[in-house]
């Protein structure tokens, strides 16, 4: 019978994450004028992939980490911790955008950060499906 805490987590699932972050970033650059045409702040869709990519990151940390625990409490606390540092850091920056920017506000760059919330929370996810199938079941 094998332990949970056996699993061996390296940066390699964390690769995909990695890669959309990347490709994303030199989109928003690339496609400046385009953005500006569609009345999106490419500052805003850059600083929102970055703070998305740090928080998901935290946030695939703590779920690995859930993932190694054989306690299922301290698996619950993991990912409603995860979640909930993901969930308030993103509500925190969109308040002070909010407050910073005034009436100045760019909706559309803030529905485009939604939108790359979703791409990282949906990449997320699959990733940590495949790493849960992979690890060692408890019997």
């Amino acid at each position: 019978m094998e332990n949970k805490a056996n699993l061996k987590l390296t940066g390699r699932p964390f690769l995909p994450i990695l890669a959309v972050f990347v490709v994303s970033s030199l989109f928003i650059v690339v496609a400046r004028p385009v953005l500006a045409e569609g009345k999106f702040d490419y500052c805003v869709l850059l600083a929102g992939n970055i703070l998305l990519f740090g928080v998901t990151a935290i946030s695939f940390y703590l779920y690995s980490k859930a993932l190694r625990n054989n306690n299922p409490h301290a698996f619950v606390r993991m990912m409603y911790s995860s979640l909930l540092v993901k969930m308030f850091a993103c509500l925190l920056a969109t308040l002070i955008y909010a407050w910073l920017a005034g009436r100045q506000v760019n909706r559309n760059g803030i529905f485009g950060c939604f939108g790359l919330y979703l791409l990282y929370t949906w990449l997320e996810v699959r990733v940590l499906m495949q790493l849960s199938k992979k690890s060692p079941k408890n019997v």
